[in-house]
């Protein structure tokens, strides 16, 4: 009787609570698919405990269908039980084969290579009509005897539609038989191991556990406590109060179960390392040896006794510590540092604290640490009741990390300080300054809850500065404007307020355009962003010299100040608009690593004009990669004054690409966030709108989303307002030619007056197509060719592809089809390099019509040859030098070696002239 297997082993159903391991999941289905084609696998799962590799496999195999499943485990109390795994495999197959006669309990003179035959005769058996799949959980737990056999096997699986996959620990563990270790570290198996969950994996386990979603500090508090280990962060969402887990500032304990282990660990030490434990879980998850040791009352305090005769005291409780696997330790040039495996340990230790011996360890703490804020940290850990002395000098501490940027330390000194405080004008403003924090630190939750908590009566400036902030970064631009207004009346006799409300009104002012109060309020103002929005309120107000004289001599990003930083971002977003792409580039990807500390929104803003200015400059990875952070960002830590822009950046390079998918969801994020009273966000939604629909050919589409532009007051910056030439080319092809004419003239105007070489070459494009729509073929030819001119003069090679592309388009139209052809060719390999499939789809069918065979990638991809390689052999064919090369595709010219000299080897050629031949019979 043919065997057969029960679907999935014991019925098995989904877990809902299961969240993140897409790269760990598609690398299994991968697997599968290789298995389905006759080609087996063995994958190994390898983590520590609670990492989640049950759960992982539970999810894959939930996943799979039109294969045979079968689950085994082992079990610390069956190791012993010869041939237990074995047996539980077998049971599976109903009924059980007669060539499988072991199981559970079998004699140990069962030979396991009788055994292993026995099971390879089941998974031919099996496999004829479908694909096996056996999981092994456990693997590490499992009888010797069914590992044997199971090796065995798995040795001579070949061209079997068998997958295997193995959980254990790790897949050198010790219990592991020998052959079976050699055969994990071995080329044929693929080792998979599971670090912790994300972050933002973390925010979405907490979604599901309910009853609230984590934000993103919360959850990344949370990832650093558990380092992403699903079973401790679980539990702590189960056993945690909400408010706990949502306040940053609070410190977080370990799981239950955890705790009960540490615990069991810790009283088996001895007093003098228990003293040693618990003086470094009040110090924090690490410190020098010698502060812990003056804490923990081993040492005396330091004076003319040699170093190593301090320390000699203590090392015999770190050894026993160590040795309990409750603390580590390491040397550095500062001497020995302890701290623990793990933040659960310290939090286990810690938490099990009597209020007594808490207050004492932090009182001593606070005077051995020499940091100011932990040493005001213990103190207010120590404080019975809080004087105001106290609270004033946290105010200070929190005041002065806020000055250096320090925007997460800030918050936790400055709403504190306001927890401490008495109601009053004093905590108002307090209030006010946390809010402040808590924006810059990407809280928006919070400093609106905070903001809330205002006296009601108090002083109008600072009530409405607080809840006038919160509302702009919210986007609810007019609501802020309201009570920035107000704010400011009640504020003229108390500068260091108006200079913040001045600060936020400018920002106000840029998400509405007006460029010159933009500057005018920044002029006014003091603090974050100041400097961005005096320099950039000058470009959009036409002034762009003025604002890039003004920033011309900055230092490096690395020795820059807060206000510095400001004016490089300034600077980068100025010569981004004045086609200064490489000083834009440069200056901005600066800042992406000299400044990880700086607000929320100064992230934000940075991530998305560094992904314009490559964009601009044809580096569509880069600028793919830097847009979805700044998107992602953006929605994260609640900057929604900035998401509509971060998305609509984000939708640039998949728009161009042709990936409508994710192109779409940005817009449509970019649209959701949208505020109606941010001019901003309204222009660049619906020009990120315009630019999928222009991708796509729907012309009516474009109409429709940049039409209510032309009825606003919008910035004269031409680079600002490119949405003009999308929306004149869309109506050009809708045949509304007079109406393309009023919308393209006051661009046109203003790049003149500008000298904007990169709207200059869209404009001119565009009016060439105008002329040409009107049957006036000297002035199209006249403006297609001065658009060539403005674009050889700047680094755009899309913009640049986009005019070839249009000017072969009207030479082939004219009948110079070889003509065409040329410009054709030169935009086709711009467009393949960049990925531009839309526009490339059109060059080819354009090339085609023009009597040139179209070599496509998929062509040569038989060949063997990759995209990249592709393009360098289409280009060297056409007669390029190597250097040539190079400078087309932006790359150097070692990397077109490489890749010239690849294509020799797959093709089996030695030089140019057999390439050309080669490729040529490929487009006959």
């Amino acid at each position: 009787m043919a065997a057969r297997a029960l679907r999935n082993g014991p019925e098995r159903s989904r877990d809902e609570q299961f969240v993140g391991r897409c790269r760990e999941l598609a690398v299994l289905h991968a697997q599968l698919g290789r298995v389905c084609e006759g080609r087996s696998s063995l994958v190994v799962l390898e983590g520590p405990a609670g990492i989640g590799k049950t759960a992982l496999a539970g999810e894959f195999l939930c996943a799979i269908e039109n294969a045979v499943v079968l689950e085994v485990s082992g079990d610390d109390g069956e190791s012993e039980l010869a041939y237990g795994v074995l047996g539980q495999l077998a049971a599976q197959a109903q009924p059980v084969p007669d060539a499988l006669t072991v199981g559970p309990g079998a004699s140990a003179r069962v030979d396991p290579l009788v055994a292993g035959a026995a099971l390879l005769e089941l998974l031919a058996e099996l496999q004829r009509s479908t694909p096996v799949v056996i999981a092994i959980d456990g693997a590490d737990w499992a009888d010797l005897p069914s590992l044997q056999a199971l090796t065995f096997a798995l040795r001579r699986l070949r061209t079997d539609r068998v997958l295997a996959i193995l959980i254990a620990r790790e897949s050198d563990h010790p219990r592991l038989p020998d052959g079976l270790r050699r055969l994990l570290r071995g080329g044929n198996a693929l080792r998979l191991p599971l670090g912790g969950l994300a972050a933002r994996e973390l925010q979405t386990l907490s979604a599901r556990l309910g009853p609230v979603r984590l934000t993103p500090q919360a959850a990344e508090r949370l990832h650093e406590h558990t380092k992403g280990v699903p079973l401790h962060a679980r539990a702590l969402l189960q056993q945690v109060r909400a408010e706990t887990l949502a306040d940053v500032d609070a410190p977080l304990p370990a799981p239950r179960a955890y705790t009960t282990l540490v615990l069991e660990r810790l009283a088996q030490c001895g007093p003098a390392a228990q003293r040693l434990l618990t003086a470094a879980a009040v110090l924090g998850t690490s410190a020098p040896l010698h502060l812990v040791a003056r804490m923990a009352e081993l040492a005396e305090p330091l004076h003319l006794v040699a170093r190593m005769a301090e320390l000699a005291e203590p090392l015999p409780a770190l050894e026993q510590a160590t040795g309990a696997g409750l603390l580590v330790e390491w040397r550095t040039g500062a001497g020995v540092s302890v701290g623990f495996p793990n933040p659960l340990v310290r939090a286990a230790i810690y938490h099990d604290l009597g209020p007594a011996t808490r207050r004492r360890m932090h009182l001593l703490a606070a005077d051995v640490v020499d940091d100011v804020v932990h040493r005001l940290h213990h103190r207010l850990a120590a404080a019975d009741q809080v004087d105001d002395e106290l609270v004033r000098e946290v105010a200070r501490v929190g005041r002065r990390q806020a000055a250096a940027g320090r925007w997460s330390s800030a918050c936790g000194c400055l709403t504190r300080a306001v927890q401490l405080t008495r109601e009053g004008p004093g905590r108002d403003r307090l209030i006010a300054e946390a809010v402040e924090a808590l924006l810059a630190a990407g809280r928006p939750g919070d400093a609106a809850t905070l903001a809330g908590q205002v006296t009601p009566g108090s002083d109008p400036g600072v009530r409405d500065y607080a809840l006038g902030s919160v509302s702009l970064v919210a986007g609810r631009v007019r609501e802020a404007v309201g009570q920035l207004d107000n704010a400011w009346s009640h504020a003229k006799e108390d500068p260091r307020l108006a200079a913040g409300i001045a600060a936020r009104h400018a920002m106000a002012a840029l998400l509405t355009g007006h460029g010159p109060g933009a500057t005018r309020w920044a002029r006014r103002g003091e603090g974050e962003l100041v400097r961005f929005a005096e320099l950039v309120g000058l470009g959009l107000a036409g002034q762009s010299d003025e604002g890039l004289a003004l920033s011309g001599e900055l230092p490096v990003p690395g020795q820059c100040d807060s206000a510095e930083l400001d004016a490089l971002l300034g600077r980068g977003v100025l010569r981004l608009w004045a086609d200064d792409l490489a000083g834009a580039q440069n200056d901005l990807l600066g800042l992406l690593t000299a400044s990880p500390d700086r607000a929320a929104s100064f992230q934000v803003l940075v991530a998305i004009a560094l992904a314009q200015a490559e964009y601009r400059l044809g580096r569509w990875d880069e600028a793919a990669g830097h847009a979805e952070v700044g998107a992602s960002t953006a929605d994260d830590f609640g900057q929604a004054w900035l998401a509509s822009y971060a998305h609509a950046v984000a939708a640039l390079v998949p728009a161009a690409r042709g990936e409508w998918d994710r192109a779409v969801t940005h817009v449509r994020a970019a649209r959701a966030t949208c505020s109606p009273d941010n001019t901003s966000a309204l222009v660049c939604t619906a020009g990120a709108d315009a630019l999928v629909a222009t991708a796509r050919g729907d012309h009516d589409a474009v109409i429709t989303a940049l039409t209510p532009l032309t009825r606003t007051n919008l910035s004269e910056e031409p680079a600002v307002v490119l949405w003009r030439t999308l929306l004149a080319d869309a109506l050009i092809n809708g045949g509304r030619l007079d109406e393309a004419e009023a919308v393209l003239v006051p661009c046109e105007l203003l790049a003149l007056d500008r000298e904007r070489r990169s709207v200059l070459a869209a404009v001119a494009r565009v009016r060439a197509g105008l002329y040409a729509a009107r049957h006036e073929p000297v002035e199209a030819e006249t403006g297609y060719q001065a658009a060539m001119e403005h674009a050889a003069k700047i680094d755009m090679p899309f913009e640049e592809a986009r005019i070839q592309l249009a000017y072969g388009t009207f030479l082939r139209r004219r009948g110079r089809r070889s003509a065409a052809a040329e410009q054709l060719e030169a935009a086709q390999l711009t467009l393949s390099r960049l990925g531009a499939l839309p526009y490339l789809e059109q060059c080819d069918l354009e090339l085609a019509a023009s009597g040139r065979a179209v070599l496509l990638p998929q062509d040569t991809a038989r060949l063997g040859l990759t995209p990249q390689e592709h393009t360098v052999a289409v280009l060297i064919s056409r007669g390029l030098t190597n250097r040539q090369a190079a400078r087309k595709l932006v790359l150097s010219v070692k990397t077109v070696e490489y890749h010239l000299s690849h294509i020799y080897t797959k093709l089996g050629i030695t030089s140019r002239t057999a390439l050309i031949g080669r490729l040529s019979d490929l487009g006959d």
